[in-house]
């Protein structure tokens, strides 16, 4: 498993949006956003980064500290040590203060006919 260098995500709320600004766990750790940039409210974009420098064994979007987040799509954007970046999209997801979002997909493996 190669070490998660930096991750980037883009967040599209729906109906529903949150008060705080998001956080994500690494591994059982809650840190902050570096650069948060755009809003969590309803019908906005939030993207930023997550630099853990560390090995993913699990990576999640936290839930809102109250109330309903309805996130409409979440991008991410994954550099890995010694890897070429690769991109990945999540479709529709209501979360709350109970549940987090798993964000850590690995690499799809390539796939061939032989």
């Amino acid at each position: 498993m190669p070490k998660l260098q930096i991750f980037r995500i883009r967040i599209a709320t729906g109906e529903q949006g949150r008060t705080d600004i998001p956080e994500f766990k690494i591994n059982g750790f809650k840190i902050p956003f570096d650069n948060p940039r755009g809003g969590v409210g309803p019908g906005e974009t939030f993207e930023a980064e997550g630099a853990p420098q560390s090995f993913a064994h699990s990576l999640h979007l936290c839930g809102p500290t109250e109330g309903t987040w309805v996130i409409r799509e979440t991008t991410l954007t994954y550099n890995l040590m010694g890897e070429p970046p690769y991109t990945i999209r999540l479709g529709r997801v209501v979360l709350d203060s109970e549940s987090d979002l798993n964000i850590w997909h690995e690499r799809q493996p390539v796939v061939f006919d032989v």
